[in-house]
């Protein structure tokens, strides 16, 4: 019986984090059908990624301190559930955004005249990377903690990555304009 206690606990987690991993990540995942699928290029790619210093603001010790003198327990109890709640909707917002950036990631790769294998190994695995450490915080804020610091890195990590797709879109932009007309390089 003793042995149990101990291994069903982690089996569970191990069995949540998979299924969190493994889900799709948002219906326009469902939908796409090759690298490039339905991306238009005038869709907005970060779209919840903006809204972290409201998170941050509602997760935030001194506004839960602040809460916990200004109302009784039971709403202060109810306010933390909705805005652990409300940063799991984000979460789920963050990893959407994350996805428009693989999409156009991928879209990138495909008009680069140079893609190698390193970049490529670099994209899944900050990609396995990002999906992991969602799991974590989800399960942190399912679990009551307010991982403030886990979701200020996965914002960041949206915008280093958006930052670097800007800059190799401008390097294709730049590499095809110094192309001949009517030659196209492959």
């Amino acid at each position: 019986m003793n042995g149990l206690t101990y291994t069903i606990p982690p089996a569970i987690a191990i069995l949540a984090i998979l299924w969190f991993l493994l889900r799709p990540q948002s219906p326009a995942a469902k939908k796409t059908s090759g690298p490039l699928g339905d991306f238009k290029a005038g869709n907005p790619v970060l779209m919840h990624y903006r809204f972290f210093p409201q998170i941050r603001q509602a997760l935030s010790e001194v506004d839960d301190n602040y809460l916990g003198e200004a109302a009784p327990p039971q709403v202060a109890r109810q306010a933390r559930r909705e805005r652990r709640a409300i940063a799991r909707h984000f979460l789920g917002g963050l990893r959407e955004d994350f996805s428009n950036l693989e999409q156009m990631g991928r879209m990138i790769a495909a008009m680069s005249p140079v893609v190698n294998r390193r970049q490529e190994t670099e994209r899944f695995l900050l990609g396995l990377k990002f999906q992991f450490i969602c799991a974590l915080v989800w399960l942190r804020l399912y679990t009551g903690k307010m991982p403030i610091d886990q979701i200020q890195y996965l914002t960041g990590v949206l915008g280093r990555l958006a930052a670097r797709m800007e800059q190799a879109m401008t390097e294709i932009n730049a590499l095809s304009a110094q192309q001949p007309a009517g030659r196209v390089s492959v």
